[in-house]
This record gives structure tokens, C-alpha cells and sequence, in this order.
């Protein structure tokens, strides 16, 4: 398993086949530069309540999660890039399945322009 807190996740994530990304035990969404998912994890539609609904070619932040696209998380991601380093962490409340849930984000840059999105969430209360 990888370290979500890993300097490199995006690269070692990269290195891995779909179902070892799947695999892992937090969500992973990659964008291409245009904001289009070309990836989403089977573990963040299980870990989000997203689910089995269409992603691939959705644009993120319209078609997915418009709850995202604020400057608390979308603004963020965008503050960046302008900086040049695409490399943050943050914390958000709110899921798909459970707006009141808690995660750790961490988003990074994709070797081809676009970024990964990666979600980490607490376990549940048995």
C-alpha cells in the first residue's frame, strides 16, 4: 500500500495499473488540464457514496462535485497552480454519501498537465 502522505504519491501512483490504484485505501480521481476526470478510482466511489455513475470525460467541478468548486477546494488547486506548485493538503468536510464527513486532500500534479485529486478518509465508527 502507498503512503498518502508520500512526497511522491503522484508519481508512484502513476507507476501503478488501475487495479492497484483501486486497491488502495483512499480515493484517487486524476483530471486531465481541462478538468475532465480520466480516472476514478473504484475505491473513491465506494469511499465517497458516488458509486457507479459515469465519470470519465465528466468535467469535475461541474458535472461531479459543483459542491467543490468554490475557493475553499477548486480555488485552491487553481491559487497553486499559479504558483507554480501543485503540491497541497487540506482538510474538507463533506462527501457524497455524507456532507458532514471529514477527509484529508491532497492534490498534485499529473506528469501529463492535468493533477490527481486524492481523498483520504478517517474509519467509521464500528
Amino acid at each position: 500500500m502507498l503512503q498518502f502522505d508520500a512526497s511522491d504519491l503522484a508519481k508512484q501512483v502513476e507507476a501503478l495499473g488501475e487495479a492497484e490504484i483501486d486497491a488502495q485505501p483512499f480515493g484517487a480521481i486524476r483530471l486531465d488540464d481541462k478538468g475532465a476526470v480520466t480516472f476514478f478510482s473504484k475505491a473513491e466511489r465506494e469511499l465517497s457514496g458516488y458509486g457507479a455513475r459515469p465519470t470519465v470525460g465528466k468535467i469535475f467541478f461541474t458535472d461531479i462535485a459543483p459542491c467543490m468548486a468554490n475557493e475553499g477546494f477548486r480555488g485552491r488547486i487553481e491559487a497553486a497552480r499559479a504558483r507554480g506548485t501543485l503540491d497541497i493538503a487540506f482538510s474538507w468536510i463533506g462527501d457524497f454519501a455524507d456532507r458532514g464527513r471529514e477527509m484529508l486532500v491532497r492534490i498534485q500534479s499529473a506528469s501529463d498537465g492535468g493533477v490527481w485529486i486524492f481523498m483520504q478518509r478517517p474509519a467509521r465508527d464500528q
